[in-house]
């Protein structure tokens, strides 16, 4: 038998040899199905001869009892197909297969899990703000003060060192704590008034160009600060392959920052859920992510647990590729325990979806007090035989099958089609839902664990919707700053839901928009704060002594020779010539050419309205 067919070979694996001589001896196809699921994977396609002498010689030493000898060692065995690494099927060592023993049974008793006391942890928004704090008080729970001065500092260290390299850069002055506030304001500012070009926000066409923006900082300014903005000092970065690299260090202050306040000013309540959102970004990175089905299905994958009732971003983690120390639970298990691991003990129920599912999760979220739903895969370790995908193909719409063991749950559910729901937190029973119908809605009956999943698992969905509508930042070469906006938006949006949980109580529904908020925040950010890119006007900015009343700009003289007026230009008044109309005249704080008159006061009422 040292040479043998495909055929006789596979003859020989199922016990059904042509010839009772040699070494070898067969076994039937219902001793394979008796023998540990772990030790034979019928499902993985082998192409090496070390790896199928292994796999003969184990199963001769594991079932000495019930097999001979395994033949001649030396036996050549033939290749039987190409391999196909992603058909692999992960396996769990025999301890952990042991822990995972369940005794389902088809008999149901009543779920009981740990009961969640607000008592222990007030649940809400954390901060001693007084009631008629402003809005932008609220973002500055997030956003503190300091992180102004630190991004100054950082981009005026990046530009030094940029221009060490390159030779100095006469278009370039040192930047504030106050200018910053105004970049962020314009990067902000960009999702409330959507351009198809940059440069279109400081256009001279009055269809395009937004005051809002192009009034307070000039196109050149804004340009060269987009040049130099930084937020951590690249000489102290480790470089990548050794020790302590950090793959965010560029964004590491920033990341730390909003993780620690959003953490610190607010408690969920009973529900959370956990789920996986994308910054979109196109270029290219080592850890850029694809996601099936997902608006931007392209980026950076983020790790997110946040409340259902108000989708306030609890916890985030930037997935940075794969993990370099072990996980013997799986990815989905590591993720769901890291960002719950702040809630545990406390009666929390924790709801996440089928890519993060199993037995061995929910076994040991019980374990540490916490209770959770989830869909899950038929394929999972643990789950019950009698609920197999063979099962799944054979029910009829409205048919149900539940399994219990202890607190948990597994439910397989026929609608439109299968749905398996693992639970410790929701009973073995059916409810009332009512679902749009031809003629209206009709009331169906829907298993109580399903209820409870789609009841509470959108959280990440719902803070994905608040980052949408007025997206921050433009697109950008650089990576790091699509996390950058990102986070600033999360800032935002949670200050939002804090400000709106304090005042929920004192306000109707109608003065809680994210849109109002967001504005009232924009308009703190400039206040006071008024950049354009002549010398003279950014001195007196960076003095910090701008009003924006129009009270304060005078006409005056302007030394040097006349100039085309601004205002002319913009509403495109020409001299009968055809020329543009110039001037000697104009405002001495913003060091613009001003016609006297109609033209010095319609600029600064412009100015007034897009601050105030």
């Amino acid at each position: 038998m040292e040479n043998l067919s495909n055929g006789d070979f596979w003859r020989a694996i199922m016990g059904e040899s042509d010839s009772d001589e040699g070494g070898f001896e067969g076994f039937s196809l219902d001793e394979i199905n008796k023998k540990d699921e772990s030790d034979i994977d019928l499902d993985v396609v082998v192409n090496d001869e070390q790896l199928l002498r292994e796999f003969e010689s184990s199963d001769s030493d594991r079932d000495s009892d019930n097999h001979g000898d395994s033949g001649d060692s030396d036996m050549i065995l033939p290749v039987l197909a190409a391999p196909n690494p992603r058909r692999k099927k992960k396996r769990l060592s025999k301890q952990n297969r042991n822990e995972l023993t369940t005794r389902w049974s088809d008999r149901t008793t009543p779920v009981q899990p740990k009961k969640f006391d607000v008592g222990v942890t007030p649940v809400g928004p954390q901060h001693d703000l007084p009631p008629d704090a402003a809005e932008y008080d609220y973002f500055s729970l997030l956003i503190p003060e300091p992180f102004w001065e630190d991004i100054a500092t950082q981009t005026n260290l990046y530009a030094a060192q940029k221009q060490a390299q390159k030779g100095a850069d006469k278009n370039w002055t040192p930047t504030t704590g106050s200018e910053m506030k105004l970049f962020i304001f314009i990067q902000y500012m960009f999702g409330i008034h959507r351009m198809p070009d940059t440069a279109m926000y400081w256009s001279s066409d009055p269809l395009l160009r937004v005051p809002a923006i192009a009034d307070v900082m000039s196109r050149n300014r804004f340009q060269k600060l987009s040049q130099y903005f930084h937020l951590n000092d690249n000489s102290k970065a480790v470089p990548k392959g050794q020790p302590g690299h950090d793959a965010l260090f560029k964004v590491r202050p920033l990341l730390d920052m909003v993780t620690n306040n959003c953490r610190a000013h607010y408690n969920p309540g009973r529900d959370i859920s956990i789920d996986e959102a994308m910054i979109k970004f196109n270029g290219r990175l080592t850890f850029k992510q694809y996601i099936k089905g997902k608006p931007n299905p392209w980026g950076i994958k983020v790790w997110c647990a946040a409340d259902p009732r108000n989708g306030y971003m609890l916890e985030f983690d930037i997935y940075q590729g794969r993990a370099t120390v072990p996980i013997p639970n799986g990815l989905g298990h590591h993720v769901v325990m890291t960002l719950a691991s702040r809630f545990l003990n406390a009666g929390h129920h924790i709801f996440f979806d089928n890519y993060f599912s199993s037995v061995r999760l929910g076994q040991d979220l019980e374990k540490a007090g916490t209770s959770m739903c989830s869909t899950i895969r038929l394929n999972r370790q643990g789950w019950p035989k009698e609920l197999s995908s063979a099962v799944a193909k054979k029910m009829k719409p409205g048919d149900i099958h539940f399994r219990q063991d202890g607190n948990m749950v597994a439910t397989l559910w026929k609608d439109k089609r299968p749905v398996a729901v693992l639970s410790t937190n929701a009973q073995s029973a059916m409810g009332k839902h009512e679902r749009r119908a031809p003629g209206g809605r009709k009331e169906v009956s829907v298993p109580e664990p399903v209820l409870v999943y789609n009841g509470s698992m959108g959280g990440v969905d719902l803070a994905d919707q608040y980052h949408s509508y007025y997206p921050v930042g433009r697109p950008s070469v650089r990576w790091w700053r699509y996390i950058c906006w990102w986070l600033m938006q999360t800032a935002m949006v949670n200050a939002f839901v804090i400000w709106k949980e304090t005042h929920r109580p004192a306000r109707s529904k109608k003065g809680l928009r994210h849109l109002d908020f967001r504005l009232q925040v924009l308009r703190a950010l400039c206040k006071g704060n008024v950049s354009r890119k002549r010398a003279a006007a950014q001195a007196i900015a960076q003095a910090g002594v701008i009003d924006s009343s129009p009270l304060t700009h005078k006409i005056v003289r302007l030394p040097g020779r006349k100039k085309n007026c601004k205002m002319c230009e913009k509403k495109k008044v020409r001299t009968p010539r055809g020329h543009g109309v110039e001037t000697v005249f104009g405002c001495v704080i913003c060091d613009l050419h001003l016609c006297k008159g109609e033209c010095f006061a319609e600029f600064h009422q412009h100015l007034a309205q897009s601050i105030h």
